[in-house]
């Protein structure tokens, strides 16, 4: 056998057990994932409105199991919403499976919603969050999963 057939031979044998790995391993993470789903843990959050009403730090826990093998991130797009549009800015956050991680909002109200705090009634919010796995660095659009909006009242 020539040379060159040699380490084609040898790549093409490398290729095929890196796919059967990576394939165990992808299947090994979604049995996981269905046999710890509630292992995923949002804590309750705690909302802290400031003294002039004017934003509100929300603080929160994320703890995640760790699925398969290979380390694998999942990467939180979060959208607050009011009455269906969007309040103040998306965010984007990643996380290592198999971690916890403390997650910190800031919101700053418009100026209708301060003076709803200040005279004490309450402020609405949907907050929805759309989970992308990351396999190798590599984002699994496809796999995205869009959870059950959370809503939140907020008030003074």
């Amino acid at each position: 056998m020539k040379t060159r057939t040699k380490v084609f031979l040898i790549f093409f044998l490398l290729i095929i057990a890196a796919v059967i790995v990576i394939g165990v391993d992808v299947y090994i993470s979604y049995k996981d994932f269905e046999a710890k789903s509630s292992e995923f843990v949002i804590g309750t959050p705690a909302f802290d409105v400031a003294n002039n009403n004017e934003s509100a730090t929300i603080t929160t826990t994320l703890s995640t199991p760790k699925l398969g093998y290979f380390p694998k991130s999942v990467r939180l797009d979060i959208t607050v919403k009011k009455g269906g549009s969007v309040y103040g800015d998306p965010q984007q956050i990643t996380i290592k499976l198999g971690e916890s991680q403390d997650l910190v909002f800031v919101l700053v109200f418009e100026t209708a919603d301060i003076s709803t705090i200040a005279s004490g009634g309450v402020i609405s919010l949907s907050v929805e969050v759309l989970a992308t796995p990351i396999y190798f660095g590599i984002s699994l659009n496809f796999v995205a999963q869009q959870f059950a909006p959370l809503v939140i009242n907020i008030q003074a």
